[in-house]
């Protein structure tokens, strides 16, 4: 009796042993959960959004009114001179053109370079010459660029202010445009420029040599911002 007694006894110490493991199991799953459902509850999410921030770059155009436009927007203008009748001895031809600048950029210089071109470039560069290469400072007329409005006229040419050599006035084109490029001093907007170039001389005879001969002549403003 005593050996059941205590087998009995064990065997219950042993179901009280697993109730009592058991039942720690349960509340530590328990507060587990609790805690997994407080910590869920708990958590904030928060954002401060600094957005839609952008980089723009300033403009710059630099036009003419025949059409020639260079930086924020580019095209292609028209010739001032187009001289079909050179000969010996004959007269001289004058052409204006304005410049104008704008945008946001600032300016800090402005330079014309010439060059020049054409299959008669080597026969026609040393015989004329450039009579005439200057710009006005008064800047009180206008100018209205981006279209071909001027055809080289000189009417709006200003009459007043000064007028400002660009380079060595009645140099041959060669030596004028080899001299290039020019610096232009302000103000460089609304700033017109007037160009005279010479006949073909009365000695140039010789039709071998200068008949049929063609020069080109470009003229380039370059602006530099700060």
């Amino acid at each position: 009796m005593f050996g059941l007694g205590r087998q009995h006894t064990e065997a219950g110490g042993q179901r009280t042993t697993r109730r009592k493991q058991l039942l720690l199991t349960a509340i530590a799953l328990g507060l587990a959960v609790a805690l997994l459902i407080t910590g869920t509850w708990a958590v904030w999410t928060v954002t401060d959004s600094n957005s839609s921030n952008t980089f723009a770059t300033n403009t710059i155009l630099l036009s003419d009114n025949q059409g020639g436009q260079g930086g924020s927007a580019t095209s292609t203008g028209t010739a001032i001179f187009n001289v079909t009748t050179l000969e010996p001895g004959s007269s001289s031809t004058t052409a204006c053109m304005g410049v104008d600048i704008s945008g946001t950029a600032g300016v800090s210089s402005l330079t014309l370079t010439a060059s020049l071109g054409g299959a008669g470039q080597t026969a026609l560069q040393g015989q004329l010459t450039m009579n005439v290469a200057q710009l006005n400072t008064s800047g009180t007329v206008s100018v209205t660029p981006g279209s071909n409005t001027n055809s080289g006229s000189c009417a709006s040419y200003p009459a007043g202010g000064s007028n400002v050599s660009v380079g060595t006035q009645g140099a041959t084109l060669q030596s004028w445009a080899s001299a290039s490029p020019y610096t232009i001093s302000g103000p460089v907007t609304n700033t017109w420029y007037r160009f005279t170039v010479s006949g073909l001389p009365a000695a140039d005879t010789n039709c071998a040599t200068y008949c049929n001969q063609t020069i080109t002549v470009s003229l380039t403003w370059t602006l530099t911002t700060t």
